[in-house]
């Protein structure tokens, strides 16, 4: 529960413990969305109140004896990533479960990590449940021991874990030195945004590690070449990676204690319309002119302001040299009749933000009449004067359809301005259930 930091005295727990050889490993995920159902809390939560939980299936093992149960999310909340990550109990009932009666049948509660005796031969329900604040995101726990794990949930990503041994290769990494590890084979994630990292070996007694991320390929002889990442020296981490891009993932003896390891890896969750989109995006290959979007979380809504130019030629210029006079003191012009150009156009539109879709619908509004700067005359404002909507590949990238009077009706990609306003929309997005693949 309270947050851990890897100092010496972890690693002297580390070193007077070494765990048995790991037959196989197992990771069960899922997400809280808020609707689950409430039970009573167990003893190691937060408190005596209830609290959401989810069922999150059985499973059975080959082979009796001493099993690992961690909750992986564990530090997530307390860490400096804004993961959405949910710290939960692992509870374990073995037959049967009734929410009703939460303490029929459970034989462990857990809450950061704990061996738990199980028995080949038996069915185990998986609970999950929140620890404390209940937090609508991901959550998954980690099994290993003695025998194969079945049912519920799916192996361990083999780039998750692994061991350290003697005679594993080491290589000088930037900000370690020379330490052990262990390279994945390249792989590509196939959703873009922040991945979040978190090292389990701190507090399960096994080698903390650190990730270090490469693009393409890794370079034992230099390891600083191609390296795009790498999750420093917290427990917990946010990662930007890019879909469909090869990497290859080192973990990273951190401390070279020689023993096993293990992480997680949340992938970004799908996608959602939130602040990291508000400001300029602009039409792909069109100049001057766009869209100025603002994205209200809390009001549910989304408003943008387009700005382009009239869908016919104008033939007068608004500002041409016959119009104007030089009246400045300094003997340069101003425009006579008006501010800016007669083909100068804006509307706006809004929508109510959508439940986990990259999809809104839009109504456009006119508004006619006004004056610069002026109270009167009131502008008229047509909110209903077409309709349209966007559509979100991401941070990078958005559909922007529109259906107006007069039968302009086009769909155009609008891309982002900043770069930084990218980075901060995945930073709004946050972790999604592990599942493979991955």
């Amino acid at each position: 529960m309270a947050p851990r930091i890897k100092q010496s005295i972890v690693l002297l727990l580390i070193l007077s413990w070494v765990p048995a050889v790991v037959a196989d490993n197992r990771t069960l995920s899922g997400i809280f969305d808020g609707s689950e159902s409430l039970m009573a809390s167990t003893p190691v939560s937060c408190d005596g109140t209830e609290k959401r939980f989810i069922e999150v299936g059985t499973i059975q093992v080959s082979a009796t004896g001493t099993y690992q149960v961690t909750d992986a999310g564990n530090f997530f909340p307390f860490g400096t990533t804004n993961s959405g990550v949910a710290d939960v109990v692992v509870i374990i009932y073995q037959g049967a479960f009734d929410d009703a009666f939460p303490a029929t049948n459970r034989v462990a509660f857990v809450d950061e990590s704990e061996s738990v005796a199980l028995n080949a031969g038996n069915n185990y329900i998986i609970v999950v449940q929140h620890w404390c604040t209940e937090i609508n995101g991901a959550f998954a726990t980690v099994i290993d021991g003695p025998g194969n794990i079945t049912g519920a949930g799916f192996t361990s990503f083999s780039y998750t874990n692994g061991e350290f041994m003697g005679g594993t290769n080491t290589a000088n990494f930037p900000g370690l030195g020379v330490r052990r590890y262990q390279a994945s084979s390249p792989m590509s994630f196939f959703r873009g945004g922040y991945h979040f990292f978190g090292d389990l070996g701190s507090f399960i007694g096994i080698s903390p590690v650190r990730l270090f991320v490469y693009e393409d390929s890794f370079n034992a002889n230099d390891p600083s070449d191609n390296l795009v990442a790498t999750s420093g020296d917290e427990i917990t981490a946010a990662i930007l990676l890019d879909a469909n891009t090869n990497y290859v993932l080192v973990a990273v003896d951190e401390f070279d204690t020689v023993n096993r390891w293990q992480y997680v890896l949340f992938p970004p969750g799908l996608f959602q319309f939130n602040t990291g989109m508000n400001g300029a995006w602009v039409p792909l290959g069109i100049q001057r002119q766009g869209i100025l979007m603002e994205v209200f979380p809390q009001l549910g809504i989304l408003f943008f302001a387009h700005f382009t130019f009239t869908d016919a030629l104008i033939a007068t210029q608004a500002q041409s040299a016959d119009e104007q006079s030089p009246d400045r003191d300094d003997g340069t012009t101003k425009p006579q009749n008006h501010l800016g150009s007669v083909e100068q156009i804006w509307l706006t539109a809004f929508g109510t933000l959508p439940n986990n879709s990259n999809f809104i619908e839009l109504t456009y509004e006119n508004t006619t009449g006004g004056a610069f700067n002026s109270a009167v005359p009131v502008p008229d404002q047509d909110s209903n004067y077409g309709t349209g909507w966007i559509e979100a590949f991401g941070c990078e990238s958005i559909l922007v359809n529109w259906d107006l009077p007069g039968g302009i009706v086009s769909t155009v990609e609008h891309t982002r301005v900043a770069q930084e306003s990218i980075e901060n929309c995945y930073r709004n997005i946050p972790a999604g259930p592990i599942s493979p693949p991955f």
